[in-house]
């Protein structure tokens, strides 16, 4: 049995790296086609589009490995039963566990790996891509798409910025918000502004200034500081707002518990969509082993039928993960849900109905 584990896992790795491989190439392809006329027009550079996909391929490949662990797994199943050998392997008294668990085993690591690329690799390659897209590749300081609409972060010195936009190629702030806050994160002074410009060395000064003091039960002071011109204390340079993703996509899971400790004063909506997110850090990089685990048994056709009939049919029924995953995020995000139970609740069940499955198949 052991040479027959090996000969499966072999064939499931070669089949993985390939699939991998190719869904990068091909959504690279993809991406490079959707701004091949900027790529002409601004004469862009071969070096700096490979510095974009450089950084682009972490989180490819995060997103990417469901899909070819899935697509790897149905065809050496597919392949095994199509030459008989699944049928072989049951009728003499093996369970179909045994020959899908090197295979489970192999995913899990590669599950262990993703999750270590997601919090360690992704969020700052990320943020170099997408400064090399915005700076070099789409040339959005000379378009509308300077503007940042909406710009939330987290600065230091227990601060929180709000801005209706800030403008990377003048680097201005408009319509500023800044909570300042104490170390048990309670908000201790509100700072209005118009607008708040970099001065370079160092230097942020808002224009039409309102400072508000705000005492431990939550009340302002009656008169606030009023300031035509004043500096702001923002250590955080023009690049930190201009290239900071505070995406959960692009945030690693302790990124985003410190985003989230420190957003406490949000309303309880964003709070519970932070904390779906904030889970689903963790049950995300499991989902490849969930769909070989779903798509398995379905692709296996010990009958008559043609075993393209069954590759398709087990690709088909692990693709449903996604809608139910949604759905399931959803649902957490609109509080019908508790955030951890949305974030693992398509995992869970896919989990349970996928070793359904292999028993009843073994």
């Amino acid at each position: 049995m052991r040479i027959l584990e090996k000969y499966v896992v072999k064939g499931f790795l070669s089949a993985f790296f390939f699939c991998i491989t190719l869904l990068m190439v091909l959504g690279i392809i993809g991406d490079v086609l959707g701004f091949l006329d900027d790529i002409l027009k601004n004469g862009i550079s071969l070096v700096s589009i490979l510095s974009f996909y450089f950084y682009l391929a972490p989180f490819a490949f995060v997103n990417m490995v469901p899909f070819a662990a899935l697509l790897s797994a149905v065809y050496v199943f597919n392949s095994l039963s199509k030459n008989h050998e699944v049928t072989a392997v049951i009728t003499s008294g093996l369970s179909l566990w045994k020959l899908l668990r090197p295979i489970l085993l192999s995913t899990f690591i590669i599950c262990l790996f993703t999750l270590i690329i997601n919090e360690r690799f992704v969020p700052t390659a990320m943020g170099k891509a997408n400064r090399i897209r915005n700076e070099e590749l789409e040339r959005e300081g000379e378009k509308k798409g300077a503007r940042i609409r909406n710009l939330t972060v987290y600065a230091k010195g227990n601060q929180i910025i709000f801005a209706k936009s800030y403008n990377r190629h003048t680097d201005v702030m408009e319509d500023v918000i800044i909570h300042r806050q104490d170390k048990d994160h309670r908000v201790i002074e509100k700072i209005n502004s118009r607008l708040v410009k970099w001065q370079g060395n160092g230097i942020w000064q808002g224009v039409d200034v309102l400072i508000f003091k705000i005492s431990p039960d939550g009340t302002f002071s009656k008169d606030p500081e009023n300031y035509k011109r004043k500096n702001i204390d923002i250590e955080e340079e023009p690049a930190y707002f201009a290239n900071n993703q505070w995406d959960p996509k692009f945030m690693s899971y302790r990124q985003l518990k410190k985003y989230l400790e420190v957003f406490n004063i949000a309303s309880p909506e964003t709070v519970r969509r932070l904390l779906v997110d904030l889970n689903y850090k963790l049950a995300f990089p499991f989902t490849a082993l969930i769909t070989v685990l779903m798509g398995v048994p379905f692709s296996i056709e010990t009958g008559r039928a043609s075993p393209l009939i069954g590759m398709v049919r087990g690709i088909a029924i692990a693709m449903l993960y996604l809608p139910v995953a949604a759905i399931s995020l959803a649902l957490g995000k609109g509080g019908t849900l508790p955030p951890v139970a949305a974030a693992w609740l398509s995992n869970v069940c896919f989990a349970v109905c996928g070793a359904y499955f292999v028993n009843k198949k073994s």
